[in-house]
């Protein structure tokens, strides 16, 4: 089973060049749960102004009813307390030792207070961080991983004009947001030209 140690440093990995970190202690926090180990992982988009916190509540515990709800309560907690915008960017990694994929998947369905991603047993930490807002875009042609269609035109993309190789996580969030057209475009927009816009 993953460890919260493994978790954390395979997150201050992937988040080299693209997000800024900030390890929050208790101050200003919701206390985790006695009955549950934990961790937190702050993360902004690096080069984007206007972008807020992300925030990553990690929990690590035995498959146990009671201990789910308390790591629940904490997440709602949490979301309490913060502020508006950075609310939805709210995530709980829960690795749960010795849960059923069917309990993996229930869970993760469930986004009340926050939304959640529940690593399964056979499960290592990449696999798991490709599954969130983390995934690195996989390089096109590669036979060992099932290709994505979007991931491999955006990776394509930022070979043809390297100044979008920073907004590219940004992008391919948007255009799988489930927002209408018009807002994902204007979204685009502000994403790509509100650097130049401010100059």
């Amino acid at each position: 089973m993953l460890k919260i140690s493994e978790m954390t440093e395979a997150i201050l990995k992937r988040a080299e060049g693209r997000y800024e970190v900030n390890i929050p202690d208790t101050f200003g926090f919701a206390l985790p749960p006695n009955d549950v180990d934990s961790a937190t992982v702050q993360l902004k988009r690096i080069g984007n102004e206007g972008a807020g916190w992300r925030t990553v509540l990690i929990a690590a515990f035995p498959f146990d009813l009671a201990k789910i709800q308390s790591a629940f309560r904490w997440g709602a907690d949490i979301r309490d307390l913060l502020p508006e915008p950075q609310i939805a960017d709210l995530y709980m990694f829960m690795l749960i030792e010795s849960i059923s994929q069917e309990d993996a998947a229930r869970l993760e369905a469930d986004d009340r207070f926050c939304r959640k991603i529940v690593a399964r047993e056979p499960e290592d930490v990449d696999s798991f961080l490709d599954r969130s807002f983390l995934a690195i875009l996989s390089p096109i042609g590669r036979s060992d991983t099932i290709s994505d269609p979007l991931l491999a035109s955006l990776s394509s993309l930022g070979r043809e004009h390297s100044w979008v190789v920073p907004h590219l996580d940004t992008w391919r969030e948007l255009l799988l947001s489930g927002k209408s057209g018009g807002d994902i475009a204007e979204d685009l927009k502000i994403s790509a030209f509100s650097d130049e816009e401010s100059q």
